[in-house]
């Protein structure tokens, strides 16, 4: 029996699907150790490109609005300078940012850290001391209390070693710290020169993807590309700018009512606000302990002002801020956070929303063409009333 050519070359990638697949379940640790090592090398240029994409926001802004005027020029030069231009005003930027954040919050961060580390063996134990108090005034919480009792001094034994172990953990960390330091120096290097030649390298990527693929994978594959985009760039801006906002509310609101630790608890729920939704709950929960332990009454104060935070979150800012960058519903932006952080962790957690979105957008699509294509047309609305299809 002879086969056809298609016949042929569908048996062969089957096979040869079969073989990978097999050797890759043989030998896994061996596969991903090679892939790990892979990531290793080329992580400058990961981290490059992530760079590249996060500095082309403002860089873009300011080519738009500071520099527009630079393209009427009748000098090429004038004209040639807008993106170096443009670059180095990103750069000053990011830089003053980053030199605010140094001067202003590290400091009172620091100084909130260290008064914590050095206060939470005392919190513990007048905690400790105030639920003796109330148990000895109730027999049957008593009883109770004294059945936890040994559990809680081993409890406080570990939270005051781990406390006091900080420091050594710090020196732990110098060599991995420095080596992070020289990779994101050679990926930012090498994102200003992605951004500095960002056509160039366009235009490159596109003459090899139609040199090697049909025209119609390539049309496909750009569009993605330009979906991606679109909805990590609006991503990012919206949940910085909301993330902004809550930090900035929380911190006046815990002024406003005395609490303990208004600003570290406020970094804490402003930068936990970077994940959508779930996001401030996250930073809620270790910050409702820590002002437990200190004044119980204030905690539960804390837990009614974030939840009125949070509702003025989803009723006005998010809609405003964020908008429909995203275009998920509640459902798969929950299911996006918790599948992202099971694989990648708390960046898991931030790219997963942005990622769901884009396999959404492109999945849909690709769904609405098929269907057109068989002549089904589906009415959301008309299933919700009467559950049929129309064909």
């Amino acid at each position: 029996m002879f086969f056809n050519d298609k016949k042929l070359k569908g048996a062969l990638i089957v096979v040869t699907y079969a073989i990978i697949l097999h050797f890759v379940f043989m030998k896994y640790s061996t596969v991903f150790g090679g892939l790990g090592y892979i990531t290793g090398l080329v992580k400058p240029l990961i981290l490059g490109i992530a760079i590249a994409f996060v500095l082309n926001i403002p860089m873009k802004f300011f080519e738009r609005k500071l520099f527009r005027n630079l393209e009427n020029s009748k000098k090429s030069w004038v004209r040639s300078a807008k993106r170096p231009l443009s670059i180095a005003v990103t750069i000053i930027v990011l830089i003053g940012t980053i030199s605010a954040i140094i001067l202003f919050v590290v400091p009172q961060l620091t100084s909130s850290v260290v008064k914590l580390t050095e206060s939470i063996p005392t919190y513990l134990k007048s905690f400790e001391v105030n639920m003796n108090n109330y148990a000895d005034s109730t027999v049957l919480l008593s009883k109770v209390w004294d059945q936890v009792m040994n559990t809680w001094q081993e409890i406080l034994k570990t939270v005051t070693h781990l406390f006091g172990g900080i420091a050594s953990y710090i020196v732990g960390l110098t060599v991995d710290v420095t080596t992070a330091i020289i990779d994101f120096c050679l990926a930012f290097v090498l994102a200003i020169y992605m951004l500095s030649s960002k056509e160039k390298l366009i235009c490159q990527i596109k003459k090899v993807m139609y040199a090697y693929l049909r025209g119609d994978i390539a049309d496909k594959i750009l569009e993605i590309g330009q979906t991606t985009n679109r909805v990590f760039s609006g991503f990012i801006i919206g949940q910085c700018t909301e993330a902004l906002i809550i930090g900035t509310l929380c911190f006046l609101g815990m002024l406003v009512l005395r609490m303990p630790y208004a600003f570290l608890i406020s970094v804490l729920v402003g930068t936990t606000s970077l994940i959508p939704i779930l996001g401030a709950f996250i930073g809620t929960i270790p910050s409702f302990f820590l002002i437990f332990i200190i004044n119980p009454i204030k905690a539960f104060w804390f837990i009614v002002f974030i939840f009125c935070l949070q509702r003025v979150e989803g009723d006005l800012i998010y809609p405003r801020v964020v908008g429909g960058s995203v275009g998920l519903s509640s459902l798969w932006v929950m299911l996006a956070i918790m599948i992202g952080g099971s694989a990648f962790g708390f960046i898991g957690m931030l790219v997963g929303v942005p990622t769901a979105a884009v396999i959404y957008c492109v999945f849909g699509s690709v769904t609405n063409k098929r269907l057109s294509k068989k002549g089904i047309k589906i009415d959301e609305e008309e299933i919700e009333d009467s559950g049929k299809i129309h064909v």
